[in-house]
């Protein structure tokens, strides 16, 4: 009846809700095939230059990421004096960092998985929208946190990352081409928006290893 009388009076009657259509079946196949392909597949030590922007400074350094099978990494970064500015060991979605050291260098997990190629939005991420367009995937994921994560990816390799609150964009990362057959990019820069913050990783060097002692994936502890 109401509706009938908001037509009768030149109302439009309100719009029905809209609910955004699930991803295809296709898109949330080739997802996972992107996650399986760019797993790490070899115990790996890469050697970098890093470069950083925070609170209207410039830092720069070496710095030393070490992967491994499936989804083990640690990430140091030291001035040229061989001074240690971050560490951090992720261990498949938990992320390690010891007290004593400053964590703003440091990206959230997936993005920081993004930073060395790997394609994971986490357990218990759910695909929520995808798009295709020439080739290029657009997937967004709702995380258990209700953060939001969202992906580009491009010829199967992570391109572009960002975490989002609330709908607004709050980290991303930008990836290069890969290096050569592997899937690390070579190039990685990550930002903090809000913060003004900036890390810049340039690619040196990349040596497959037998492996890493165990101890290396917890540098929280004493």
């Amino acid at each position: 009846m109401g509706g009938l009388l908001a037509s009768a009076c030149g109302a439009p009657p309100p719009p029905e809700p809209v609910t955004p259509a699930p991803p295809r079946t296709d898109l949330r196949a080739e997802a996972l095939l992107i996650e399986y392909t760019t797993r790490v597949a070899h115990p790996s030590r890469l050697v970098f230059r890093w470069r950083a922007q925070e609170d209207g400074f410039r830092r720069q350094g070496t710095g030393v990421a070490r992967v491994e099978p499936p989804y083990r990494a640690r990430l140091d970064l030291f001035l040229d004096n061989g001074e240690t500015v971050a560490s951090a060991a992720l261990v498949e979605d938990e992320l390690r960092t010891p007290p004593s050291l400053s964590t703003e260098l440091v990206p959230p997990p997936p993005l920081m998985w993004a930073v060395f190629g790997v394609f994971r939005p986490g357990a218990g991420a759910a695909l929520v929208r995808g798009r295709l367009s020439s080739g290029t995937m657009e997937l967004d994921y709702a995380l258990p946190t209700l953060e939001q994560v969202r992906f580009e990816l491009r010829d199967r390799a992570v391109v572009h990352a960002e975490r989002l609150e609330r709908g607004s964009v709050v980290e991303v990362v930008f990836i290069s081409e890969r290096e050569g057959d592997t899937i690390f990019p070579r190039e990685a820069t990550y930002r903090h928006l809000p913060d003004f913050r900036e890390l810049r990783i340039t690619l040196e060097s990349v040596d497959h290893v037998d492996a890493f002692p165990p101890d290396i994936w917890y540098p929280n502890q004493p």
